[in-house]
């Protein structure tokens, strides 16, 4: 049976905002996108393949997801014979949640509310990681996923490569689209040195102005590694996506599966 944690959060309650860094906090990046992230992300990751990388793992896992959102790998997850349990710090994102099966619960990634040695899989996918937002809580968020894997349990991570800095990049304006009643405007700072790009989508339509905060710590794979070693946990396996392909260092992408001890 998936395990379920002890005096699980309702939605009116105030998990996953346990930190913040500049005024941003766990769920700023759900509670931005909750009502458009189905319609502006419906192909930023193949589900089907996620599925299916995760059961080369195992089959019927136990399977802790990170940053669930509305449901999509969730959802994958289940139709391929695990049991599924999502976190979202974002109560709108956990709204609109439909897991097939799957169980979500408002929790904040750095701070697991489950029991020791109750997954087989924690899956943290499409750059989660990088939501949050200092290095503090990412080491944290490693420690936790070591404490709640079985042993001989996998982490997944999947993530972009940070690209090379380039200070022509690191104040930017863009579009995103444009409509006969609605124009998004994208507005990014990277700082190199702090590892973050803070970003605001200016959503501007008849209705008005809404804006869409957002700001991620990126992390390359050899920072990855250290954390996990942090951790006590070992690098098994880093491919550049989910089909499997051989990871090139030069390379965008990468997905990395990190093992807990056996004994």
């Amino acid at each position: 049976m998936t395990p379920e944690p002890p005096d699980i959060p309702t939605p009116e309650s105030t998990a996953g905002r346990s930190h913040a860094s500049g005024g941003f906090d766990a769920a700023t990046y759900g509670d931005s996108f909750a009502d458009v992230y189905d319609e502006w992300y419906p192909d930023v990751s193949d589900a089907a393949a996620t599925a299916g990388f995760v059961s080369r793992l195992g089959t019927q896992l136990d399977v802790l997801e990170l940053g669930t959102g509305t449901g999509r790998l969730a959802r994958s997850l289940t139709a391929a014979g695990h049991r599924v349990v999502g976190i979202d710090a974002s109560i709108p994102m956990l709204r609109r949640f439909e897991g097939s099966g799957a169980s979500a619960i408002a929790a904040d990634m750095a701070q697991l509310p489950f029991a020791n040695a109750s997954f087989d899989c924690v899956l943290v996918a499409t750059n989660t990681l990088f939501n949050l937002a200092d290095a503090d809580h990412q080491a944290a968020c490693f420690r936790n996923v070591a404490a709640v894997l079985r042993p001989g349990g996998s982490m997944v991570v999947e993530a972009d490569v940070p690209a090379p800095s380039d200070p022509a990049l690191d104040r930017l304006v863009s579009t995103r689209s444009i409509e006969p009643d609605r124009v998004v405007l994208t507005a990014t700072i990277r700082d190199e040195a702090a590892q973050t790009v803070t970003g605001q989508h200016i959503d501007i339509s008849n209705d008005g102005i809404r804006l869409r905060p957002w700001k991620i710590r990126f992390i390359g794979p050899k920072e990855l590694d250290r954390l996990a070693a942090a951790a006590d946990l070992v690098r098994t396996d880093r491919v550049s996506d989910w089909s499997g392909a051989a990871f090139d260092a030069d390379g965008p992408h990468h997905v990395t599966v990190y093992t807990a001890p056996s004994g």
